[in-house]
């Protein structure tokens, strides 16, 4: 049960380091709207697609709107503050 907890507890890191990292990329370019990209495909970081949910949850609830859209398997966020 307490690795169970200890992989929560990892999983909700990686999720505020990631919400993090966007922001202060938008903070770091001076912009209001920001893209990336992810995809559960080989050489593409596997771990950030199956987070993205968790991610543009704690992305809504500090102010910042996120919208995708699916291309070839690839998956292309726009992350806009509101």
């Amino acid at each position: 049960m307490e690795d169970l907890l200890s992989l929560k507890e990892k999983h909700k890191s990686y999720v505020n380091q990631k919400a993090e990292e966007i922001i202060n990329e938008m903070v770091f370019r001076g912009v209001t709207s920001w893209t990336g990209s992810s995809c559960d495909a080989p050489n593409w970081d596997r771990e950030y697609h199956r987070a993205m949910p968790d991610i543009i949850k704690r992305l809504e609830e500090l102010g910042i709107r996120t919208t995708s859209v699916v291309r070839w398997g690839v998956t292309d966020y726009v992350f806009t503050l509101l």
